[in-house]
């Protein structure tokens, strides 16, 4: 894939909250703790007709191509990104994993945050030659039960030797997740006992963004689980912890590209 930062008066292109993927493979249950989702299989079935627009998110991709071509290199890492992405073809099949915050930082280590906000970095350089050699073992591979157990085994390895997330840190990251973005940083920093500035610090180190970025974010989060249920727009915003309307609809512009009545009519 290749990408390029969405601009005014470019032609339209779809938003796409997560494409579907063509085969969904349940991840190993002892990455539960740091995984999004499970893994996801990309065949040329699964890829959208034309361009389509990545919203801003807080999960770190880690994609592996089934097979090798001339654009990009065979094993990507998508950093949590706060705007939103026109992402444009040729697509490659490839095998996917979505990674948690903090799973992001206990798989990867500290490069997450030297990459946060890029697009599209060569996994080599974050991991090293490793990473070479999954690519080689997932383009062998035959079958995508195959390829989801070859991804379980890289991944189980660097959560055995990679940085524990810090407890201070962890506690900040479920106190905001559990309040959905509405909790005061401040407050925050106060309860797990470090300063505004240091745990501002420490979580974009481990989470890759800092803490009033994850909470707007997390605001987003909300209002996708909203979209479908037919509430009007002043109540999704109420629920959401929005001021009002206006607030969130400059917010998801923000983070999609587009409004979401637009999202919904599209």
């Amino acid at each position: 894939m290749s990408e390029e930062a969405v601009s005014r008066g470019r032609e339209r292109a779809s938003v796409e909250h997560g494409l579907s993927p063509s085969i969904v493979l349940p991840a190993d249950a002892r990455l539960r703790p740091w995984v999004a989702r499970d893994h996801e299989g990309f065949d040329e079935a699964a890829f959208p007709h034309g361009d389509f627009v990545d919203p801003a998110t807080l999960v770190t991709v880690l994609a592996v191509k089934v097979t090798d071509q001339p654009w990009h290199p065979p094993l990507l890492v998508n950093a949590p990104r706060t705007s939103h992405t026109r992402i444009h073809g040729p697509w490659a099949p490839a095998i996917v994993a979505r990674l948690a915050p903090l799973g992001a930082y206990k798989l990867l280590g500290p490069a997450l945050s030297e990459i946060g906000g890029s697009l599209h970095v060569a996994l080599e350089d974050v991991v090293g030659a490793e990473a070479r050699r999954l690519g080689e073992q997932v383009q062998s591979a035959r079958t995508w039960e195959e390829r989801s157990r070859l991804l379980d085994a890289f991944l189980l390895d660097r959560a055995t030797r990679g940085p524990q997330p810090s407890p201070e840190v962890t506690h900040a990251w479920r106190l905001l997740a559990h309040s959905d973005g509405r909790d005061l940083i401040r407050e925050i920093a106060r309860q797990v006992g470090w300063s505004h500035k240091h745990l501002i610090t420490k979580f974009k180190q481990q989470v890759g963004v800092a803490p009033h970025m994850a909470a707007r974010l997390l605001r987003l989060s909300t209002v996708w689980r909203h979209l479908d249920h037919g509430q009007s727009w002043a109540r999704i915003a109420a629920e959401s912890g929005y001021a009002d309307q206006a607030h969130l609809i400059r917010e998801f512009r923000h983070f999609t590209g587009t409004t979401p009545a637009a999202l919904i009519t599209a």
